[in-house]
C-alpha cells in the first residue's frame, strides 16, 4: 500500500486483518439461524468465520443440507464484504471425513509397535513383523539377534545361549523383543473408524475425494471467490515412541508406520534400517545418539509431507483457494517432534500457514517466531493463529489482547479465534468455552478487540522485517536421541533432552529480550533453499529463498548436517559472521565428528550467556532496536518488532511490555536509522494519530524516544519524511485522584437466574429414585446403567448416532428441586432444552414453550412459563420426562425471573432481591449465577466535591474502575459510552462532571459463574475443556465453585 492508503486502512481496518473465528456448527443447523448470526458477527466487527463441524452435530456432515447451507451463508459472507471459509473435517484431526474415510481399513493409521518380556513369558503364535532376542537394560541395548524361520520358546531360548557369552560381562537381562505392525483401534472420536495413514497418498486422495471434491462438486465457481480457503486441523503422522507402557514385566511402546516404510528408508539413506529395528527403540550399548533414529524421524516427517501436505495443498492451488491451518502441537521441539517431526517444513506446504496457541497463559513465544521465519523465508505475507481455545468463560477482553499481542506482534494477521458457537445444546456447550458470539454478554462490545487488532496486523504486514540474524533449529539434535519412553505424549521424559529442550526457550530470550529480531533455519530447508551471495551494500548474505541474513547463530546443538556445514563454511569464507554459543555440535547426521569444531575455529565463539551473545550480534552492524532503563541497562520484560520500508521510505516500531500485571516507566526506546524523520505515534485502540515529536531525539547513530507502557500495554511508532500537522502526544499529570464506594443504583439487563444442576432419576416403572447427583454425573449413570459411552468432546457424532442407532431405551424421569424463601416479583421461567421432545412440569403442572423464538441466552434454552400459582413456599420439585435415547441430553434446567438466590450445597433457594448494590461480590446481594451486565449509576451526589479545587483546576478528568471482574467495563454519559477493555481502563468524563451529570459504570459479566465449570477445584484451571465439567475427587465439591464477580470502586482522578 502507499502512504494514503494504510492511512485509510489504519482509520478504517476493512475485513481482510479482522478475525475469523471458529464458527462451530455443533447441532441441528437452520438457515435462518445460521445467516443471523452471520450477520452478528458482522456487528461484532469480525471479518469473517470458519464453517466447521463440531461436537454436537446433527445435520449430517458432507450431507445434501449440509453443502446448501455452506453455500447460503458463504453467499450472505459475500454480500457482507466478509470471509467465509471452509474447514475440512469433522471435528479433528483432519483426514478421516469424520470416519468416512477410514470404514476401509487399508486407509487407518497403524504403528510399529515392540512387546519386550521376559523369555518365559514368550509363546508362539500369530507371525511377527519381526522378532528378536537381545540383552536389555533399561532403555540400553548391549547385543541382539533376530530370529527368522524357527519363532518356537525353544529357539529364542537357543539365541540367547548362543549370545550370552559374548556379553556375560554387560548390565541387564535377555529378553524377548516382538515387533508388530498394529491398526489404530476404533474410537468414537472417529465415529466408530480411526484416524488415517497420513504417510499414505492413497489415504490422502479418498480423503480429498470424500471431502475436498465435494466441495468442489457442491459449492462451484464459489470456491476462490466467496468461499477463500479451507482450514485443515492437527493433522499429524502417528506416534513417536512416546507411548510407553510396562505392566507385569512386559513392556510396550510404538512408532509411526506406513506400508514400505523400510524399502523407502533403504531408497532414501542408502542403507537397510530393517536388520536393526531394536537399535531405534533402544540405545545400542548406551550411545546416545544413532543416525537410524535421527533418519527414521526425518523419513517419517518427509513421507507425511508428501503424502499429505503437499497433496491437499497443490488441490487447493489448483483450485484457486487457500490452504491454511495448523498441524498438532507445537509449543516446544518435543510437542511438534512426537507428532509430525518440523513444523517449519510443513508450513512450506501451506497457501497461509498456521499454528494453534492454546490457553491463556501460553508463553511459547517461539512458535509463532518459527512460523515467521518459514513463511518469510517462503514469501508468504498472511500467518494464522487458532488463539483463546481452552480459556473458559472468564476470558475477558484485557486477554483478549495479551493474548493476541506477542502473536501479532511476531507477524500473525489471520486471527482464528476459538470459537464461536451456533448452539449450546447438550454437550456443545461444554466445547472449550468460552462462544465469541451473541452467547457472551460483550459480544456488543467486541468490535473494540477487532478494531485493535485490525490496525495492528496492518502496521505489521505493510513494509519488511529489519531482520538479519539468523538462528540454527537444533530439533535433529533431539531426533537422533529418540529411545522407547523419551517423552510420554508430547512431553519430554529424557533427562538427555530436557537440556536442549531448555537451552531452545532460553535463547529465544537471550536475542528477544533485548529487541534482537531473528528467523529459524531448517536444516533441511536450508539444504534446498540455502544460498551465499552479496548484499546490495557488497556484504556477505546467507539466503533461505526470499530471506537474507548478516549472522549466523549456532547454539548448542548436538548434531549438525553436512549440507549446514558447507554452506556455513562458504558464509565464513565470504566473510560472513557466523557466532558458535554454548557446546559445539559434535555430530555430523548424528555420525561423531570434528568438523563442526574446526568450523568453530575458524569463527566466533562466545559463552551461552545472552549479554555475550548480544554483544557478539550487535557487533556486525545491521539492524539495531533497543528499551533501555533509566539507568542503561536493557529493559528484558519489553519486546519490540521493526518494520522498514514502512510506506515507502519510513519505518514502524511496535514495542510490546510482556509482563501483564505491572507497567513500566522511564524507558527510552533507540532504533538505528539516519536522522531527518519525523516521528508520530499511531494508537492501534483508536485509530487517531500524533505527534511524538516531543518524546524523540537524536543519541548517535539513533532516534531516541521516551517510553512508557500500560501492563501488557503496546505502543506504535511510526518513523516518516512526510511532515504533516497532528495534534501532539501529551503527557499528562494528576494532582487530584478519589474513589467512591458503598451502595449504587444499579440496574440489570437480564433478568436474574437460578441454576438447577442435581437431580435424581429413575426408569418408569421403577419404585424410587436413585440418589441425588450432580446431572452431569446423572447422565453417565443413565448411560452405564444401558452399556452406552460417555457423552464428552470425543463422543458419537449425533448426525452419525442417529443413523445407527434410533432405538428407544426406555422412558426416563427426571426430578430437580428448589426452595423458595420469598415469592419472586412478576413471572419466573423455566428454561430448559427441546421442550418439544422432553416433558416438563413444576409440582405436577405441565409447562410448554409457546414461542420457540422466546429464548434466554442461546436459542437451545427455551423459555417455559411458570403458573404463578405453581410456585410455592418451601420446597419446589421440577420433573422431566424423556424417551431415552443414544442421543438424548440430560443436561441442567435454568429459573430465569426477578429474585434473589442463595446458593449453598446441592439445592438452591429463591429469596428477595434488594434495590441497590454495593461494592462486593454479586453473590452478597442473591446474584450467585448472574452473568449479564450490571451497570452501577454514579450520581452528582456520589462525585461532587470528592477531587476538592482540583475539579475546576483540570483539563480534564478521567473515570476508571477500581477494579472489576468481568469482560470489560462501559461509562456512558452525556449521551457518549467508552469501552474500557484493559489498562489504563480509563474514561474521559470531563463534560459529565462540568455538567453535574450522572455517570454510569457498567461491568460487562461473563458467562463463567452460570455455565461453568460450577463444581470444579481449582475455580480456575490452566485449561478448560470438556473434561472440566466432570472432574472427581479433590478436582470436584458439590459447592458451587464461583468466582468473585462485579465492581470495587469507581475512581476519578483530575490531570493537567
Amino acid at each position: 500500500m502507499n502512504t494514503k492508503e494504510i492511512l485509510h486502512s489504519f482509520a478504517y481496518p476493512g475485513a481482510a486483518f479482522r478475525g475469523k473465528p471458529f464458527w462451530s456448527w455443533n447441532g441441528e443447523l437452520r438457515g435462518e439461524e445460521l445467516v443471523r448470526q452471520a450477520h452478528i458477527m458482522k456487528e461484532m466487527g469480525l471479518g469473517g468465520y470458519f464453517m466447521h463441524s463440531r461436537t454436537g452435530l446433527i445435520t449430517e456432515y458432507l450431507g445434501k443440507e449440509w453443502f446448501e447451507l455452506i453455500n447460503e451463508v458463504a453467499d450472505v459472507a459475500a454480500a457482507d464484504g466478509m470471509e467465509a471459509w471452509l474447514y475440512d473435517e469433522d471435528r479433528w484431526p483432519s483426514g478421516s471425513a469424520g470416519g468416512k474415510v477410514t470404514v476401509d481399513p487399508q486407509y487407518r493409521m497403524k504403528s510399529l509397535v515392540v512387546t519386550e518380556m521376559p523369555m518365559e513369558r514368550y509363546e508362539s503364535g500369530e507371525a511377527p513383523f519381526a522378532l528378536y532376542v537381545g540383552k536389555v537394560d533399561g532403555i540400553n541395548l548391549w547385543g541382539y539377534r533376530e530370529l527368522t524361520g524357527d519363532l518356537s520358546p525353544a529357539a529364542v531360548r537357543a539365541a540367547a545361549e548362543e549370545l550370552a557369552p559374548a556379553h556375560a560381562d554387560e548390565p541387564g537381562e535377555w529378553r524377548v523383543l516382538r515387533f508388530d505392525i498394529v491398526p489404530d483401534a476404533c474410537n468414537s472420536n472417529y465415529n466408530g473408524t480411526t484416524y488415517i495413514d497420513t504417510m499414505s497418498r492413497k489415504a490422502t486422495d479418498r480423503f480429498i475425494e470424500l471431502t475436498h471434491e465435494q466441495y468442489r462438486e457442491k459449492c462451484g465457481d464459489r470456491l476462490g471467490t466467496s468461499i477463500k480457503g479451507i482450514f485443515t486441523d492437527e493433522p499429524h503422522r502417528g506416534h513417536c515412541m512416546d507411548d510407553r507402557r510396562e505392566q507385569d514385566g512386559i513392556m510396550t511402546c510404538s512408532m509411526c508406520w506406513t506400508d514400505d516404510l523400510f524399502g523407502e528408508f533403504c531408497r532414501r539413506y542408502g542403507y537397510d534400517a530393517r536388520p536393526i529395528i531394536p537399535e531405534l527403540f533402544y540405545r545400542m550399548r548406551g550411545e546416545l545418539v544413532a543416525p537410524v533414529k535421527l533418519h527414521y524421524i526425518d523419513l517419517a516427517d518427509n513421507l507425511f509431507l508428501e503424502n499429505f501436505a503437499e497433496p491437499l495443498n497443490d488441490w487447493c492451488e489448483k483450485h484457486g483457494i487457500v490452504f491454511t491451518g495448523h498441524v498438532l502441537h507445537e509449543d516446544s521441539l518435543m510437542n511438534q517432534t512426537v507428532p509430525e517431526g518440523s513444523l517449519m517444513r510443513f508450513y512450506e506446504h501451506m497457501g497461509y500457514p498456521g499454528i494453534d496457541c492454546l490457553t491463556e497463559h501460553n508463553r511459547c513465544y517461539w512458535i509463532v517466531k518459527q512460523l515467521a521465519s518459514t513463511a518469510r523465508q517462503t514469501g508468504k505475507r498472511w500467518m494464522l493463529s487458532e488463539l483463546y481455545g481452552c480459556t473458559g468463560w472468564q476470558f475477558n477482553f484485557k486477554s483478549h489482547k495479551a493474548v493476541g499481542d506477542w502473536q501479532a506482534l511476531f507477524g500473525i494477521n489471520l486471527r482464528c479465534q476459538h470459537l464461536s458457537w451456533y448452539t449450546m445444546e447438550g454437550e456443545s456447550k461444554r466445547d472449550y468455552p468460552a462462544s465469541i458470539l451473541h452467547q457472551s454478554p460483550w459480544y456488543k462490545d467486541y468490535a473494540k478487540v477487532e478494531d485493535y487488532f485490525a490496525r495492528f496486523g496492518l502496521v505489521m504486514y505493510e513494509g519488511e522485517p529489519d531482520c538479519d540474524v539468523l538462528v540454527l533449529n537444533p530439533i535433529e539434535s533431539l531426533w537422533c536421541q529418540a529411545y522407547a519412553g523419551w517423552a510420554h505424549w508430547i512431553s519430554n521424559a529424557s533427562a538427555d533432552v530436557a537440556p536442549y529442550e531448555e537451552r531452545y526457550a532460553q535463547l529465544f530470550h537471550m536475542l528477544t529480550d533485548r529487541q534482537i529480531d531473528f528467523d529459524y533455519g531448517e536444516e533441511d530447508m536450508m539444504s534446498r533453499l540455502g544460498g551465499v551471495s552479496r548484499g546490495a551494500d557488497g556484504k556477505p548474505v546467507l539466503t533461505i529463498g526470499k530471506a537474507s541474513y548478516r549472522t549466523v547463530v549456532v547454539a548448542d546443538m548436538l548434531t549438525i548436517r553436512p549440507t549446514t556445514l558447507a554452506l556455513l563454511r562458504r558464509f565464513a569464507d565470504m566473510g560472513g559472521k557466523v557466532i558458535f554459543a554454548g557446546d559445539l555440535p559434535t555430530y555430523v547426521d548424528a555420525v561423531r565428528s570434528d568438523e563442526p569444531a574446526r568450523l568453530a575455529a575458524d569463527c566466533e565463539t562466545v559463552s551461552f550467556d545472552g549479554e555475550a551473545l548480544a554483544a557478539a550480534v550487535r557487533a556486525n552492524g545491521g539492524a539495531y532496536v533497543s528499551v533501555t532503563r533509566a539507568d542503561g541497562t536493557p529493559e528484558t520484560d519489553v519486546f519490540a518488532q521493526v518494520r522498514r520500508n514502512f510506506g515507502g521510505d519510513g519505518y514502524a516500531v511496535v514495542v510490546l511490555n510482556t509482563d501483564r500485571e505491572a507497567g513500566r516507566r522511564g524507558m527510552t526506546l533507540s532504533l538505528r536509522v539516519p536522522d531527518g524523520y519525523a516521528v508520530q505515534e499511531w494508537n492501534m485502540e483508536t485509530g487517531e494519530r500524533y505527534d511524538a515529536s516531543a518524546l524523540a531525539h537524536r543519541a548517535g547513530d539513533c532516534t531516541a524516544i521516551d517510553l512508557s507502557l500500560e501492563p501488557a500495554g503496546t505502543r506504535c511508532f511510526v518513523l516518516t519524511h512526510e511532515a504533516e500537522p497532528l495534534p501532539p502526544v501529551r503527557t499528562w499529570r494528576t494532582v487530584a485522584e478519589a474513589t467512591v464506594r458503598g451502595e449504587f443504583l444499579c440496574n440489570r439487563d437480564e433478568p436474574n437466574v437460578c441454576v438447577l444442576d442435581w437431580t435424581r432419576w429413575r426408569w418408569a416403572g421403577e419404585p424410587e429414585f436413585h440418589a441425588l447427583a450432580e446431572v452431569l454425573k446423572a447422565d453417565r449413570q443413565v448411560r452405564d446403567s444401558l452399556g452406552l459411552e460417555h457423552r464428552g468432546g470425543e463422543m458419537l457424532q449425533p448426525w452419525y448416532a442417529k443413523q445407527y442407532d434410533t432405538k428407544h431405551y426406555g422412558e426416563l424421569e427426571l426430578e430437580y428441586a428448589f426452595e423458595i424463601g420469598e415469592m419472586p416479583e412478576g413471572t419466573v421461567y423455566l428454561a430448559g432444552e427441546r421442550p418439544e421432545l422432553n416433558h416438563y412440569a413444576i409440582n405436577g403442572v405441565a409447562l410448554t414453550s409457546t414461542d420457540i423464538n422466546d429464548f434466554w441466552i442461546d436459542d437451545c434454552f427455551k423459555k417455559m412459563q411458570i403458573p404463578a400459582d405453581a410456585l410455592r413456599l418451601g420446597r419446589n420439585t421440577v420433573t422431566v420426562r424423556v424417551s431415552f435415547m443414544r442421543t438424548t441430553n440430560i443436561e441442567a434446567l435454568y429459573l430465569v425471573g426477578e429474585f434473589g438466590v442463595k446458593a449453598q450445597g446441592q439445592i438452591c433457594t429463591l429469596t428477595g432481591l434488594p434495590k441497590r448494590i454495593g461494592c462486593e461480590n454479586y453473590e452478597n446481594y442473591g446474584l450467585p449465577f448472574y452473568t449479564g451486565c450490571m451497570t452501577y449509576r454514579l450520581t452528582p451526589e456520589q462525585y461532587r466535591g470528592i477531587l476538592g479545587d482540583a475539579a475546576d483546576q483540570a483539563e480534564r478528568i478521567l473515570l476508571s474502575p477500581a477494579s472489576f471482574t468481568g469482560g470489560c467495563v462501559k461509562v456512558s454519559a452525556m449521551g457518549r459510552t467508552t469501552v474500557l477493555g484493559w489498562e489504563p481502563y480509563e474514561a474521559d468524563v470531563t463534560e459529565a462532571v462540568r455538567a453535574g451529570a450522572s455517570i454510569d459504570v457498567t461491568v460487562v459479566g461473563t458467562r463463567r459463574n452460570v455455565f461453568g465449570p460450577l463444581h470444579q477445584i481449582p475455580k480456575i484451571a490452566g485449561a478448560c475443556g470438556p473434561g472440566n465439567f466432570t472432574t472427581e475427587g479433590a478436582g470436584w465439591t458439590d459447592e458451587y465453585s464461583l468466582i468473585d464477580s462485579g465492581l470495587t470502586g469507581i475512581t476519578l482522578r483530575a490531570q493537567v
